[in-house]
């Protein structure tokens, strides 16, 4: 286990998401305070931006902790880099994914059944026919990026 590794990885994801966050808060702020709307309320950029943030401020906690104890958090990172455990969020991962496009194509069926008339003119029918279509499709196109990847591995190897 490489801690060196996860620690500069922490502190990526923190940075990323803390430019993000502020980026969104500040947009937000100057967008209310010139008085520009790009969308109905700009509270909403600014909402929005508290969740780069929190998860900045998670990021944050988590390195403070590696640092201060790192004998105590050196099994909660054996746990998050285990293959096994690992392996296991992927399955519980995949079938959460299974149950959120059932759920979606059965939203979708259900509102094109109910209001047939919103059939390529309502944008709620639109969003859950192309959200529905990217499901379908992205998990093709993973699936053959991993399989590729894992060939490659295999020829090199």
């Amino acid at each position: 286990m490489n801690t060196e590794k996860i620690i500069q990885e922490t502190k990526v994801i923190m940075i990323v998401t803390l430019v993000i966050g502020l980026f969104l808060l500040a947009t937000g702020i100057i967008f209310d305070f010139l008085d520009i709307h790009i969308i109905k309320n700009n509270r909403a950029i600014v909402g929005l931006s508290f969740i780069p943030l929190s998860i900045t401020l998670v990021y944050y906690l988590k390195l403070m902790r590696i640092k201060k104890t790192p004998q105590k958090m050196r099994e909660i990172l054996v746990n998050e880099n285990d293959e096994r455990l690992v392996a296991l969020k992927n399955e519980v991962d995949a079938k959460a994914f299974r149950i959120v496009q059932g759920a979606l194509f059965l939203a979708f069926m259900g509102y094109t059944l109910m209001v047939p008339e919103d059939i390529f003119e309502s944008l709620g029918w639109c969003i859950l026919l192309v959200l529905l279509f990217v499901s379908f499709i992205s998990q093709g196109v993973i699936h053959t990026k991993v399989s590729r990847k894992d060939n490659f591995k295999e020829n090199e190897g």
